[in-house]
């Protein structure tokens, strides 16, 4: 009997061979969603049965409230089951969404011009359509980031399928990619984890994630309450390093230094100015009008300590925080 370590091992070899045959969508996925369907029917049909005869009950006789339980069981089993089915197939599309819709306008707009003006027209307008934007640079720069954006998606996917093949967790459930924009930066992906990938596992191998979108840097935080709500940031440029316009010099320009007044004096030596403190002191008597100048504080001569001030000063006296 073989161990658990040589049903891993084969386990893994197994979906490895599987993975290596794949296609557009994943062997194992396929036959993992059809196990899921059957279960999914068979819950769904009985629990939407009971209710469709519980209710058939008040208004019909039993063997007519029955006939309508079973008719409603199998439709919601099989509506139910066919949702479960196709799924590995709709999420494919979500993620070749932005693929799709430019090809729907590619097509579309080709059909229209080839009803009008026949083909060689239309195949001639729709390439001169697609290549003129690009001769535009806000608008080849508009094209370019959210190109980047379709395509980390599909980077991002390869990447948490590599990183759960990794773990080798059979049976896997890849991460659900929402949704992505482009930043000044590069492009922030949100993620819709599903168990087996944590953002703790995210977090431990973010070069690798930077490596697979061919940038240098990417980080990975909660995008909400949820733990499964993550939101992934690609930076494939340094938007600090590049130059940055300083428009002081343009906003200067007219204007005459001179025509605003000097509010200071620079203070020469050659020119005889006394800064000794009893100087400043006198100068600052005079300004404040203090005639009789300004006492200086008593200290006792037995231990060094300062006398506190008397309670009521003169009137011509400084206070002592001058």
């Amino acid at each position: 009997m073989p161990r658990n370590g040589s049903n891993r091992a084969s386990s893994g070899r197994s979906r490895s061979g599987v993975r290596a045959g794949q296609t557009i969508i994943d062997t194992f996925e396929i036959d993992s969603a059809k196990r899921r369907a059957k279960i999914v029917g068979i819950l769904a049909g009985v629990f939407a049965g009971l209710v469709a005869f519980a209710i058939a009950l008040t208004v019909k006789d039993g063997a007519a409230a029955f006939l309508l339980a079973v008719v409603v069981a199998f439709a919601t089993g099989f509506v139910a089951a066919g949702l479960v089915l196709i799924w590995p197939g709709l999420r494919m599309a979500w993620h070749w969404a932005g693929e799709l819709v430019v090809l729907a306008l590619v097509v579309a707009v080709w059909a229209l011009l080839n009803a009008w003006a026949g083909p060689l027209v239309a195949l001639g307008a729709t390439l001169l359509l697609i290549g003129v934007p690009w001769l535009f640079r806000p608008v080849c720069r508009f094209l370019v980031r959210w190109a980047w954006c379709m395509i980390v998606r599909h980077r991002i996917r390869v990447a948490c399928d590599a990183f759960i093949e990794g773990k080798g967790v059979r049976g896997s459930v890849m991460p659900l990619i929402l949704w992505a924009r482009p930043t000044d930066s590069g492009e922030r992906v949100w993620l819709w984890l599903r168990g087996d990938l944590t953002l703790d596992d995210l977090r431990d191998r973010l070069t690798e994630l930077a490596s697979v979108c061919w940038a240098h840097e990417a980080s990975a935080e909660m995008a909400g309450s949820k733990a499964a709500y993550v939101v992934v940031d690609i930076r494939r440029r340094d938007v600090l390093a590049e130059g940055v316009a300083m428009p002081v010099t343009e906003m200067l320009e007219g204007i005459d230094p001179d025509s605003y007044p000097v509010e200071y004096r620079r203070v020469d030596d050659s020119e005889g100015v006394d800064l000794t403190p009893e100087s400043v002191n006198a100068e600052l008597d005079a300004l404040l009008g203090n005639k009789g100048g300004r006492k200086p504080r008593q200290r006792k001569a037995d231990d060094g300590q300062t006398t506190a001030p008397d309670e009521n000063p003169d009137e011509g006296d400084m206070p002592a925080w001058v």
